[in-house]
């Protein structure tokens, strides 16, 4: 863990941990074996990895703030600063991993919030997220969507509209935001008790300008624990 004489950062990271994991058949997701580590230790060794962060928030489920603190520490990272509890809500959760950032970090400093669910993340990412800041608030990574999407009234069935495939992307984790800003707007979220699933989400509605950079397909979200295998195969692909 990161001691309290550490600079303040430039670049803060918040990796969410904190998620109930309910489809992963009643495994803890964030310590789940990946090529024999735990799955947080990715998003970890990444911001680790990073040259222009210098500070990390876990954000943990409520009661296990000490398991993840003693992984981090286990690991011999560095960058930790503060290991806090989440909320019932992934906006809750976000909202606490920012207020720890501010604690350490730079009044114009930058922030990536990342899902510890997503471990094959890769550092030119990071190189592109961070570049989307010099004309936006935000910036997400974002892949192009393959399959047909459509709309569909939930009470029939019934396809009320195919979306124009063209324009829409997939989104993904890290993204980047400038701390004071999406900080700001996520106080006013909390305050009112916005519904929100991703957190560019939560700066568009306050009013902020986003911009998405290039995504990586193998940048998936570990959900099932076949999604697990599906990860062993990306890190095989990426030794050979």
């Amino acid at each position: 863990m990161a001691g309290e004489e550490a600079t303040r950062a430039r670049v803060a990271a918040v990796v969410l941990a904190a998620g109930a994991a309910t489809r992963m058949a009643g495994t803890d997701k964030v310590l789940a074996p990946l090529d024999g580590r735990p799955l947080i230790h990715y998003g970890l060794s990444l911001f680790e990895r990073c040259p222009e962060v210098d500070g990390v928030v876990i954000v943990s489920a409520a009661g296990a703030e000490g398991n993840l603190r003693d992984a981090a520490s286990s690991f011999g990272f560095t960058k930790v600063r503060a290991v806090v509890a989440g909320g019932a809500e992934r906006r809750d959760s976000a909202a606490a991993g920012l207020a720890a950032a501010e604690e350490f970090a730079e009044p114009d400093a930058a922030v990536l919030i990342h899902d510890a669910a997503r471990p094959l993340a890769r550092l030119e990412l990071i190189a592109r997220l961070l570049e989307g800041l010099n004309v936006a608030e935000g910036a997400v990574p974002a892949v192009p969507v393959t399959d047909t999407i459509k709309t569909v009234a939930g009470e029939t069935g019934e396809v009320v509209e195919t979306l124009p495939r063209e324009r829409l992307r997939a989104i993904q984790t890290p993204q980047a935001f400038k701390l004071r800003v999406i900080a700001a707007a996520y106080r006013t979220a909390t305050a009112e008790e916005w519904t929100v699933t991703d957190d560019a989400a939560v700066l568009e509605r306050a009013g902020g300008r986003v911009v998405a950079v290039e995504g990586d397909p193998d940048n998936f979200k570990i959900t099932y624990p076949e999604d697990l295998a599906r990860a062993e195969r990306v890190l095989e692909k990426r030794k050979a």
